[in-house]
C-alpha cells in the first residue's frame, strides 16, 4: 500500500468504519511508515478536539430566542394552548426542513468556533511540533542551501538579525542541516533547522520567549550541573525538549526515545 492509498483510508480507521480487506494492509503499512502514522495522530488529535468542543456546545442565548421568536418558522398562537413542542417544532412540515437547517448551521458554526479557540489556546511550543508533520508530508515550505552557515544566515535575515538559530552540532549523531524555515505561530516567528541522515530527523525550534512557554503537562528536568531547566514532552508520536538560552527559547523535536533527546538537550545546551 502506497501513502496516498494509506491517507486516504485513515480517517476510516479512526471512525471504526474501515473493514477487511484494507483494515490488515493499512496497519501494515502503518508499522513500517512513520509519516503515516503521525498523520493517524493527527486524525485521532483533531476527532478529541472535536469531541471535546461538542461536549460543551451551546448557542447563545440570544440567537437561540431569535430562532425560537421567528415568525417564518413559528405559527402564532395563544399563550394559554401552547406547549413546550410547539416552542421548537413548528407544525408545518414545508417549516420543519429549515428549522433544522438554521439549528444543524447554529451547532456546526459553534463547534468550529469552539475548536478554533482551543487551537489558538494551546502551548507554542506544541503548536510549533506541527511543522514535524508538515514536513515529512513535502507540506511544509523550506530553504534548502548548502552548509549550516548559509542555513543559519538565511534564517536570522528572515527575522532582521533580532535572534539566532541555535547552531549545534550534530555530526557525531550522523545528522546533517539540509533546510531551514519560518513560522510565525501566535504573533511569533519561530526558527526551524531541519537535520536529517542516518541518525533519522531532528528539528531545532528557536523562538524569543519564556519558560512558561513550555506545555504544562511537560516534564520538568533540572541539570544541577549547568543550573537550567529542560521541558520534556510529546505530541502525535514524537518527543521533544524545551529549554531557554538567555531570551531564546530552544526546542529539540525526534522520533527519537525521549531519554536520548533529553541527554541529547543537555549536552549542547549552554548556560545563559
Amino acid at each position: 500500500m502506497k501513502c496516498e492509498e494509506a491517507r486516504e483510508l485513515i480517517t476510516a480507521l479512526v471512525d471504526q468504519e474501515l473493514l477487511d480487506p484494507e483494515r490488515p494492509l493499512l496497519e501494515m503499512h502503518l508499522k513500517g511508515c512513520a509519516r503515516c502514522r503521525f498523520a493517524l495522530e493527527e486524525e485521532r488529535g483533531l476527532k478529541t478536539e472535536i469531541r471535546a468542543a461538542a461536549d460543551h456546545l451551546r448557542a447563545p442565548a440570544q440567537l437561540r430566542n431569535r430562532i425560537l421568536t421567528d415568525p417564518r418558522l413559528f405559527r402564532e398562537k395563544s399563550q394559554s394552548t401552547r406547549g413546550w413542542r410547539d416552542y421548537i417544532w413548528p407544525r408545518s412540515f414545508t417549516l420543519r426542513p429549515a428549522l433544522i437547517v438554521t439549528l444543524l448551521l447554529v451547532f456546526s458554526l459553534s463547534s468550529l468556533y469552539l475548536f478554533n479557540v482551543n487551537r489558538t489556546k494551546q502551548p507554542i511550543a506544541v503548536a510549533a511540533l506541527e511543522t514535524y508533520g508538515l514536513f515529512l508530508s513535502n507540506e511544509l515550505p523550506v530553504s534548502r542551501a548548502n552548509g549550516a552557515a548559509k542555513i543559519k544566515e538565511q534564517l536570522i535575515r528572515a527575522v532582521g538579525g533580532s535572534f539566532e538559530p541555535m547552531g549545534y552540532d550534530f555530526s557525531a549523531m550522523n545528522l546533517e542541516p539540509v533546510a531551514g524555515a519560518i513560522r510565525e505561530i501566535q504573533g511569533r516567528k519561530i526558527l526551524v533547522a531541519i537535520y536529517q541522515g542516518q541518525g533519522g530527523t531532528l528539528f531545532c525550534y528557536t523562538f524569543l520567549g519564556s519558560e512558561t512557554d513550555a506545555p504544562q503537562a511537560a516534564a520538568r528536568v533540572f541539570d544541577a550541573d549547568k543550573k537550567m531547566n529542560f521541558y520534556a514532552f510529546s505530541q502525535a508520536g514524537m518527543n521533544a525538549v524545551l529549554h531557554r538560552e538567555g531570551d531564546v527559547i530552544c526546542i529539540l523535536a525526534s522520533e527519537m526515545p525521549m531519554e536520548e533527546l533529553l541527554a541529547l538537550a543537555r549536552s549542547k545546551a549552554s548556560p545563559s
